[in-house]
C-alpha cells in the first residue's frame, strides 16, 4: 500500500507539507531540514533509520509527535490552498529572502506568498518596519503618515502585520503614496485578520 511519501516528489511539496505539519521554530524538525532537505526529513520521518544530528531519543520524540501528521490529507490542504491563488517561495528560489539564512535551522521550511514576491528579494535595508500601539492616537497617526511617505518618496518598503493602529495606518499611508507594503501575516495567508482590515490587506 502506497504511503504519502510516494506521492512527494520534490523539494517544494515536502517543505509545504512539513510547514503544516511541524510547528514554527520547530528545533528538531529545523536541523534535520536544514541538514537533509525536505524530501528526505519526510521519508526519515517514515521509516526506521536514523535521524541525522539527532540522537535516538529525539528521533523517536520527533517521530512520535510528527509521524501520525503525515497523511494525504495534508497533500489535499496544500492543494486547497493552491487553488486560493496563493504560491510559495523556498529557499532556492530568486526572490527567497536571502537574510532568513541568519536563523539556520530556525528559518521558515517555505514562504506562502500573494502578491509580487519579488519585494522580499532586496537588501534588508531597503526594508523598514513601522509598529505602535493598536490603539493609536491622532498624533501617532500622524507620525505613521509623515514616516510612511517620506520612505515611501525615497522607495523603500514598508514591512508590518496588518493589526489595528499604527500597522495598518502604516500600511494604508504607503499605498496611498504610491509606495510598496509587506503584509506578514502570522495566522495564515488564508486569514484577513483582522477581518476589518480584508479589503486593505487584499
Amino acid at each position: 500500500m502506497a504511503n504519502v511519501t510516494d506521492y512527494v516528489r520534490d523539494e517544494r511539496m515536502a517543505r509545504i507539507m512539513l510547514s503544516m505539519m511541524a510547528a514554527p521554530d520547530d528545533p528538531m524538525t529545523g536541523k534535520v531540514v536544514s541538514s537533509v532537505g525536505g524530501t528526505e526529513t519526510l521519508r526519515l520521518l517514515d521509516s526506521d533509520h536514523g535521524v541525522p544530528l539527532l540522537n535516538n531519543t529525539e528521533a523517536k520524540v520527533w517521530r512520535a509527535r510528527l509521524g501520525p501528521l503525515l497523511g494525504l490529507g495534508v497533500l489535499t490542504r496544500a492543494d486547497e490552498y493552491e487553488e486560493l491563488g496563493l504560491h510559495t517561495l523556498i529557499p532556492t528560489d530568486d526572490y527567497w529572502p536571502k537574510s532568513l539564512s541568519d536563523l539556520g535551522p530556525r528559518q521558515p521550511y517555505v514562504l506562502w506568498v500573494h502578491g509580487a514576491a519579488s519585494l522580499l528579494s532586496g537588501p534588508v535595508s531597503d526594508r523598514v518596519t513601522i509598529t505602535g500601539s493598536r490603539a493609536a492616537t491622532h498624533y501617532g497617526e500622524h507620525v505613521t503618515s509623515s514616516l510612511a511617505t517620506d520612505l515611501s518618496s525615497e522607495e523603500r518598503i514598508i514591512v508590518g502585520g496588518g493589526d489595528y493602529g499604527i500597522e495598518g495606518a502604516a500600511h494604508r499611508w504607503t499605498l496611498a503614496a504610491g509606495g510598496h507594503t509587506i503584509a506578514v501575516l502570522a495566522g495564515g495567508i488564508d486569514q484577513r485578520y483582522p477581518s476589518s482590515h480584508a479589503a486593505l490587506l487584499d
